[in-house]
């Protein structure tokens, strides 16, 4: 992306804001949990996902994690207009100037203050249904229970991309499917509650075929 590209993606924020939030209302939502009172929670989504459940959390206090780059400086802008929290950071790759650590530590305070986060669990970039370490580490850092996420609608678009990533129709039903809770001790294995986190994030999928 080129600087004009960039500034004039920045000018379309509030238009798109606008219209995801028109978007979003248009759904017929039938979910059975209070999101805008949650606490201490780290909700665990695919990546794939993320725009179906951005769309019912539309002004519910969830904080999420955007990366440094141009394009995370446009998603951070679009989420602040939808009522999000955003915290900058990436995965560091190696290059602390991501931004990795700081996000991480920022995370953590938010979470033991009594916030609650949404986090893909295999971003930015797969493979798919691959579940990362990090949550596991937030949650064994912060005492936080993780909370599996699941959205389906009867109207939507799978796109062939490696996320598999689902575009709801306007005015389509759409409901959120819970795993229970997983908590992480101070003594727990990080890889065995990754693997935990992993088959119930595949059964979901699994179960819509």
């Amino acid at each position: 992306m080129n600087y004009i590209e960039y500034k004039l993606a920045l000018c379309a924020v509030p238009i798109v804001a606008k219209i995801l939030r028109w978007w979003s209302k248009s759904i017929k939502w039938d979910v059975d949990y209070d999101f805008k009172n949650d606490r201490r929670k780290i909700y665990a989504i695919l990546h794939g996902h993320a725009l179906g459940l951005a769309l019912h959390g539309v002004d519910k206090d969830i904080y999420v994690l955007s990366s440094r780059s141009p394009d995370g400086e446009i998603s951070a802008r679009l989420l602040e207009s939808l009522g999000y929290n955003v915290i900058r950071g990436s995965t560091e790759d190696g290059d602390p100037s991501k931004g990795g650590r700081f996000g991480a530590l920022r995370l953590i305070k938010v979470l033991k203050k009594g916030g609650k986060m949404a986090l893909t669990v295999d971003g930015p970039k797969g493979p798919y249904l691959s579940v990362g370490k990090g949550i596991i580490f937030l949650a064994q850092k912060t005492g936080c229970p993780i909370l599996p996420m699941y959205v389906r609608f009867d109207k939507a678009k799978t796109l062939n991309t490696w996320d598999r990533f689902l575009i709801p129709f306007p005015f389509t039903r759409g409901t959120i499917e819970f795993g229970k809770l997983i908590y992480v001790k101070e003594d727990d294995d990080i890889e065995e509650k990754r693997k935990e986190l992993e088959e119930v994030m595949r059964s979901f999928v699994y179960s819509d075929k």
